[in-house]
């Protein structure tokens, strides 16, 4: 099994100069709680947590403050063909839940978290019981 099977594809990104409450409402609306982080070239830079806001809510309250000042960097990332086995044990290595997956020209085509891990959990126990 390869990353790219069970990877998100096409996964909303943002610029590290967004506001994080910009940030925090694209992050409710989409339900999601990781998100990619690129800077004006779209080179990755960091990843921003649903955790991390929480965290900038309680320092920054409502002050205009960059996505780049709360954001984790550097950040773990993965290849597309890389196993997911591989893939999994660095989010357990890092204590990660989610990895931002690299085509081979940097560019973020993916993002691969917790949920889609156990999806391919899911996928592997069906196939052990038929």
């Amino acid at each position: 099994m390869r990353v790219e099977s069970y990877m998100s594809h096409a996964p909303i990104i943002i610029r590290n100069d967004t506001d994080y409450w910009k940030a925090s409402e694209i992050m409710q609306e989409k339900n999601l709680h990781h998100i990619p982080v690129v800077n004006e070239t779209d080179e990755i830079v960091g990843i921003l947590t649903l955790r991390d806001l929480k965290i900038a809510a309680m320092h920054f309250g409502e002050a205009n403050v960059e996505v780049s000042e709360v954001m984790h960097s550097p950040v773990v990332t993965v290849a597309p063909d890389e196993p997911l086995a591989a893939a999994a044990q660095q989010m357990v290595d890092h204590r990660i839940g989610g990895l931002p997956v690299l085509d081979v020209n940097g560019q973020v085509v993916g993002i691969l978290t917790e949920t889609y891990l156990l999806r391919a959990l899911i996928d592997q126990l069906d196939k052990d019981t038929v």
